[in-house]
C-alpha cells in the first residue's frame, strides 16, 4: 500500500508474472520447432537477434554477425556445445558463416519452421503488451509517423527475454535453468496473473500473495509443456531447490516468495523492470501501436499454455482477500 507522499513502487511482480507467461509461450513453441532441443533454440535466437541489429529483417547483407566465442560467453555454455549446435543450424540452412562470425540466413524466413515460429513470437509479445494495457500499466506513446513492421515486435520479444537473462546472469547457471524457473512461475501464477484485481493488488514486492493462490506443477508437466526431456527438467529442478528458489510440495513445485523477496532478488527484478521499459520505448519509436495493441496481431492472441486444469479465475470470480487475510 502506498502512503500519501510516497513514490509508487514499480510493479516488478506483475511484470515477472507476465514475462514468465510470454517466455513460456515462446519457448514452448520454439523448442518444438527445434526438435525438443532448448540449447539449439536459444542459440538460434541469439544469432537471430544479433543479425537483426542492423536491419529490419533477416537481410544477410546488412546482418551483424556474432562469433562462436561471443555466443558461448553470452549463454554461459561450453564452446564445443555451442559449436555443435551452430554447425547443425548452418547445415539446416538457418544460419550462414561469414568472415566475422555467424548470421541468420536470408532464406531462413521461408524455411520450416520459421514462418510459424516468427508469427508466434511476435503475437506472444503483442499479448504481453495487451496484458499490460488491460492491467493499467502505463505504456509509451504511440508514434503515428512511423509504419510499424512486425520484425520490430519479434526483436522486442527476443530483447525482453535477453534482458531478463542479462539481469539474472549472476543467479542462474544458464538460460535453461532460468527457463525452467520462469515456466514454474507461469504455471503457479496462471490463476491470477491477468486478473484485473488480483494482479494489481500483488503488483510489487510489498504484497505477499496467499500461497493458496499458487498452483503447483509437476516436473513431468514442465517437460511436456516445454517439449524437453523430463530428465533435463529434473536436473535443473534439483539445482533450483538447492538454491532455495523453488520448493517441492506434495502436489508439485512452487516458487519461493521468501527467496524472491530477498534484497538481491528484488534488485534483480527492479533491473529487469527498467530494461523492459527501455525495450518498450524502443519498439514505440519503431511505430508499435500502443494505443491499440491488439491491432498488431498477425494471427491473433495465442492460446494460453496448458498446464492442466482450467484456472479458477477463468470460470468464476475470485474473492479478493482482505488485508487481514494477506497477513
Amino acid at each position: 500500500m502506498t502512503l500519501k507522499g510516497e513514490a509508487k513502487l514499480p510493479p516488478i511482480r506483475l511484470m515477472t508474472r507476465l514475462l514468465a507467461r510470454m517466455q513460456t509461450g515462446i519457448v514452448a513453441h520454439g523448442v518444438r520447432a527445434f526438435d525438443g532441443d532448448l540449447d539449439r533454440f536459444v542459440i538460434f535466437t541469439l544469432i537471430a537477434r544479433q543479425s537483426m541489429a542492423g536491419t529490419v529483417g533477416y537481410a544477410g547483407a546488412q546482418a551483424v554477425p556474432i562469433s562462436m566465442h561471443a555466443l558461448a560467453g553470452s549463454l554461459a555454455r561450453p564452446y564445443e556445445t555451442v559449436r555443435r549446435h551452430v554447425i547443425a543450424l548452418t547445415e539446416r540452412g538457418l544460419c550462414l558463416r561469414t568472415p566475422d562470425g555467424f548470421i541468420v540466413s536470408p532464406d531462413s524466413v521461408a524455411l520450416p519452421p520459421m514462418p510459424a515460429l516468427t508469427a508466434a513470437t511476435h503475437d506472444h509479445f503483442v499479448r504481453f503488451v495487451e496484458d499490460l494495457d488491460t492491467l493499467g500499466i502505463p505504456l509509451p506513446r504511440q508514434r503515428r509517423d512511423i509504419a510499424y513492421l512486425p520484425q520490430r515486435g519479434v526483436q522486442a520479444a527476443i530483447d525482453l527475454m535477453l534482458a531478463v537473462t542479462h539481469s539474472n546472469r549472476d543467479l542462474y547457471q544458464d538460460w535453461s535453468e532460468l527457463t525452467i524457473y520462469s515456466t514454474i512461475v507461469s504455471a503457479n501464477t496462471r490463476d491470477y496473473a491477468c486478473d484485473p484485481v488480483l494482479a494489481t493488488r500483488y503488483a510489487d514486492q510489498t504484497s505477499r500473495v496467499p500461497e493458496t493462490y499458487h498452483l503447483p506443477v509437476r516436473a513431468s508437466v514442465l517437460g511436456r509443456v516445454l517439449g524437453i526431456p523430463e530428465s533435463t527438467v529434473r536436473r535443473k529442478i534439483a539445482a533450483l531447490i538447492a538454491a532455495g528458489r523453488i520448493v517441492r510440495r506434495r502436489e508439485g513445485l512452487v516458487f519461493s516468495q521468501d527467496w524472491l523477496n530477498l534484497p538481491d532478488s528484488v534488485a534483480t527484478s527492479t533491473e529487469s523492470h527498467g530494461n523492459i521499459r527501455r525495450v518498450l520505448d524502443r519498439v514505440a519509436a519503431a511505430g508499435f501501436p500502443f494505443d491499440d495493441p491488439g491491432s498488431a496481431y498477425l494471427k491473433g492472441s495465442p492460446d494460453p499454455v496448458r498446464f492442466g486444469r482450467t484456472p479458477r479465475t477463468a470460470t468464476k470470480s475470485r474473492q479478493v482477500p482482505t488485508e487481514r487475510q494477506n497477513g
